[in-house]
């Protein structure tokens, strides 16, 4: 079994996968995918530098997933903040909902607020 790297027994059921080569078999729960292990027997599979996908963690290889709304990011403009990846417009303060990308802003309770926000909601006078 190409993941378990048990033997495969003579009559028992294996999971061939064409994209993955002609000498890799699995056996039925082993062939999952490498990132989340649900099982791809029944299921649409992707092959990608040796490990199996499934569409949701294929696609998360090849773009980057926008924090605010869970989609994938096709455009070439996002931001990268606090750690994640956001689509422009997504990526806004907590409190005003303006965009925050490539300004300057600040973190309350692990949210992020414009300075406006922050000097007339959050700041001590």
């Amino acid at each position: 079994c190409y993941r378990c790297k048990l033997n495969m027994k003579e009559g028992d059921p294996a999971v061939y996968a064409e994209r993955a080569g002609y000498d890799k078999l699995w056996h039925p729960g082993c062939f999952v995918c490498c990132t989340c292990c649900e099982l791809l027997v029944d299921m649409i599979y992707f092959w990608k530098n040796g490990n199996l996908y499934c569409g949701r963690h294929y696609c998360d290889s090849e773009r980057p997933r926008c924090a605010g709304c869970d989609e994938l990011i096709f455009s070439n403009e996002y931001t990268l903040a606090e750690g994640q990846n956001w689509h422009l417009k997504h990526f806004c303060c907590f409190d005003c909902d303006c965009v925050l990308a490539g300004i300057t802003y600040l973190t309350v309770n692990d949210k992020p607020v414009c300075k406006s926000c922050y000097m007339k909601n959050y700041a001590a006078v």
